[in-house]
Parts: C-alpha cells; structure tokens; sequence
C-alpha cells in the first residue's frame, strides 16, 4: 500500500448506482469517475473553506472527509459526515504563514492526521495545493448555474453514489501506507529542484477540467440546495 497525495482509487468496492441518477450524472456532465474526482477535492475540506464559497456554510454541511485527528488511538471513525472548522494559528501577519505554523504544531502530536510516513515538506505542499485546488473550483463554482435539486438529491447521498467511499480509501491510506504517490506512481523525496519537477507535473494534472466541474457541482449542491 502507498501514501496518497492526490486520488486514484484501485480495487474501492462502490455501491451500485441507482438507474435514475446514474442517468442524472450523464445527463449533466459529470465524469464516468466522478466519485474520484469529488473526494480528492474534498479530503481535507474545512469550514473555515467551504465559507469562502458559501458564508452560510454549517456546521453539519454533509460534506465527508477524512478524520483531521485520524491517527489518534481514540479515534474509531476514519471518515468524518461534516467538514469541520479548522482552528488557525495567529502567532503571524500572513495567512500564509499562520498555515505552515499550523500544520507544523501537529506533527508528532497524537492526533496527528498524516502520522509518521509524511515529510514535512509534503505537508506543507499537500495543504497548499489543496487550497490551491480549491481556488481553481471556486472559479467555476462562481460561474456555474444552481444544478437542478434531482442531481443534488443523488450528489449529496454521498454513500449510495461511492464519494464516502472513495475519501474513506484515502483515510486508509494515510493511515497504512508507508509511501508517498501521485497518480499511483512513486514520488521522490522532495529536495531539490529536479525532485519538485516530477511533483509538479503530477500535481498539475488534478486542475483537469472536468475534474474541476465534478467538484464544483457537487459542492453547489452541498452549498446552494438545502433539501
């Protein structure tokens, strides 16, 4: 088994799709894979994330992710129903720097969501990208038109359509995996120049278009439709 920065699922057993959305999920554009492509982007969401899409945003969202605290050994639950508010250091002026001062405060703390197989530094570039990604969703998101309520009914059923699924492997892999890939392939250690050559091209490849339209779909829906 392999650490994951990013998602490419292989051997997740899914829940069959209902005729009817699956005829939705066509109908509307969502990819063939569109499951994947939805728990990558929402992983690692957070409160403090979802209200820079939608300031009204709850705090029982309905929006699945992996545990933040998934290698504390009271924990039973490797996927948690709602994204949660993320606590923020502010010992700095930037946010981004009050960032890196929080993911460094949880290394080696029990609670600790990636345990001992991330570097620090693949830390840092994880949640940066994640934000990253983020942004690139918000773009379409702010555009897109309000899905119709059928489409959000299947979307937001999150473990009849495989997304619960899909972010649980992730869950699995964070806490088993003794190594770091990006779309199922190695990564080397992050050192230099040449080695953040070989992340980039990989990381790059999660702003695929489509991908970018699954996830701002969904999270119109989790966001814009209340029933």
């Amino acid at each position: 088994m392999k650490a994951v920065i990013g998602v490419v699922l292989l051997g997740v057993v899914l829940p069959a799709l209902s005729k009817e959305c699956a005829q939705l999920y066509e109908e509307n554009g969502l990819s063939p894979n569109f499951n994947e492509t939805i728990a990558h982007a929402i992983h690692s969401l957070t409160l403090n994330e979802l209200r820079k899409f939608n300031p009204l945003a709850e705090e029982l969202n309905g929006v699945p992710v992996v545990n933040p605290r998934l290698n504390d050994p009271t924990e039973t639950e490797r996927v948690i129903p709602h994204a949660p508010e993320e606590p923020i250091n502010k010992n700095f002026v930037s946010e981004a720097m009050n960032i890196i001062d929080s993911v460094m405060s949880q290394v080696g703390q029990s609670g600790d969501q990636f345990g001992t197989n991330w570097p620090i530094v693949a830390r840092i570039v994880h949640k940066f990208h994640m934000k990253d990604t983020w942004a690139k969703i918000k773009e379409e998101f702010d555009l897109m038109k309000q899905p119709a309520k059928d489409l959000c009914v299947c979307l937001k059923d999150t473990k009849e359509n495989g997304i619960f699924q899909a972010v649980d492997w992730v869950a699995r892999q964070y806490r088993t995996a003794p190594l770091l890939t990006l779309l199922n392939k190695p990564l080397p250690k992050l050192k230099d120049a040449k080695s953040w050559e070989v992340w980039r091209a990989r990381l790059v490849q999660y702003y695929d278009s489509q991908a970018i339209t699954d996830a701002a779909t969904y999270l119109s829906c989790v966001l814009n439709h209340t029933s």
